[in-house]
């Protein structure tokens, strides 16, 4: 448990079994900012660890928004981004270019305005985007979703909010049907539709779609058995990394550094410090030892 916090931020201690070993002590600290002109920040008058996965409604439905603080490990740092992408100067456009760079790593991103796959002689074309001055940059508007018209109700793993795929096996013809409107700039919209692109985006993403689940391991009767509580022998602790996969940095983020965004808010660019404090935990075990540890920077949001 934690017995005293003497940071400005929230923060959390809990135990939890290591998948190779005994328990482990973990704390958790989450820093809220304020990002004012310039990319100059102040600290949030609102500090509060998150206990649970939270969602912008259903989650079977809707993006995930804030990931659980209970969390033991990532093996890399998390970037994520909610938000809009916005044309410059607020002149609508049929297609807004916006980027996110950070640590060396840049992410393009294509939103477009609202577009169909338009039903013509028995198949589908795709139309050309309307103009638009703001377009959330929302899982639900990337390629995925639902298998339209599949009687089983099957999903894409990789992403299952998205506005559905066409497949001619199942899907009604005849039917106009909303077309993705958020992709990677070198992964973009092709015309045909058998060829949907892998899905876009810069928020997080839930434990259950493909990206995260592929790291879950194996819960079968042996688990249960021989293994439970700790986690299967086939876990691979970067479940715990919620990030698109183009944004989850390796290693640690150190503080200070630049975080850049393009076209991500009505002011077109925006630069911005992350910040430098690293919050320092110092452990008492049972048997007298007392261990002092700076904390690893995980994730950020802006």
């Amino acid at each position: 448990m934690l017995t005293d916090n003497a940071t400005p931020f929230s923060a959390i201690g809990f135990e939890q079994w290591h998948r190779d070993g005994p328990t482990m002590a973990v704390v958790a600290v989450r820093g809220s900012f304020l990002v004012g002109p310039g990319g100059a920040l102040e600290l949030a008058e609102t500090q509060q660890i998150v206990l649970a996965d939270e969602f912008a409604g259903d989650p079977q439905k809707s993006p995930l928004v804030r990931l659980s603080d209970l969390v033991p490990f990532k093996p890399g740092t998390d970037v994520t981004f909610l938000g809009s992408a916005h044309a410059p100067q607020g002149q609508p456009l049929a297609s807004i270019s916006a980027a996110l760079s950070i640590a060396g790593r840049r992410v393009e991103i294509c939103a477009t305005g609202p577009r169909q796959w338009r039903a013509v002689q028995d198949s589908w074309i795709l139309s050309e985007p309307e103009p638009v001055d703001v377009v959330p940059v929302c899982y639900t508007l990337a390629s995925g979703g639902r298998i339209i018209g599949d009687p089983e109700g099957t999903v894409d793993p990789r992403n299952p909010i998205g506005p559905g795929l066409i497949d001619p096996d199942v899907t009604p013809r005849n039917r106009d049907f909303p077309a993705p409107r958020l992709f990677n700039s070198r992964d973009p919209l092709h015309d045909d539709f058998a060829r949907p692109p892998r899905p876009a985006g810069l928020g997080p993403m839930a434990p259950w779609w493909a990206a995260r689940q592929n790291h879950a391991g194996t819960y079968d009767d042996a688990w249960k058995d021989k293994t439970h509580p700790r986690l299967p022998a086939d876990f691979d602790y970067r479940f715990y990394n919620c990030a698109h996969p183009y944004l989850i940095l390796p290693g640690h983020l150190s503080g200070g550094a630049l975080l850049e965004l393009e076209n991500l808010s009505p002011a077109g660019r925006e630069h911005i410090v992350l910040p430098a404090e690293v919050p320092v935990a110092r452990f008492s075990y049972t048997d007298g030892r007392e261990v002092e540890v700076a904390l690893n920077f995980f994730g950020c949001r802006p």
